[in-house]
């Protein structure tokens, strides 16, 4: 049976797998995830894993949720779940999905860490561990038709 990962101020090498962990399986019934990441904020002072998927816009944030702990209730495979409370599904119009929008570098983003960064005047990231961020209006990305990197079992990445 999986433990409840602990969650705090510092990412942890668990958290990042952990994350990884439940972002496949929750893209697998429940696509497309368009953008995933921890983040933290120093007002909330923990990390919280952000999901964006347009399913929130058209069917409600509840029922996002409902399935997200389903998905955690059942999974016995992994040796750590992340508990309830930090996970945060949105849409593509969440402030942050928008902010680290304007940082990519490329079309995708892929397991990188972003640490105190300012985006032109728009806000600021205090810590980000980004799993994947795609064009909101990019259609043809998923997690299942992402590069092979992010296909593989997750690994911490150094």
């Amino acid at each position: 049976m999986a433990k409840e990962l602990y969650v705090g101020k510092i990412l942890t090498d668990e958290m990042i797998i952990a994350g990884k962990q439940f972002i496949q399986q929750i893209e697998a019934v429940m696509p497309p995830i368009t953008a995933s990441f921890w983040l933290y904020t120093q007002e909330a002072e923990v990390w919280r894993l952000y999901f964006a998927t347009p399913i929130v816009s058209k069917e409600g944030s509840r029922k996002v949720y409902d399935k997200s702990i389903s998905i955690l209730d059942a999974d016995q495979e992994h040796e750590y779940v992340i508990p309830a409370v930090c996970l945060y599904a949105t849409d593509d119009n969440n402030h942050y999905v928008s902010l680290l929008r304007m940082v990519r570098l490329s079309d995708k983003l892929f397991d990188t860490r972003l640490t105190g960064v300012g985006i032109n005047g728009s806000g600021y990231i205090e810590d980000a561990y980004i799993y994947r961020l795609y064009d909101a209006k990019n259609d043809e990305f998923s997690h299942l038709q992402s590069p092979a990197e992010n296909e593989e079992p997750a690994v911490a990445m150094a």
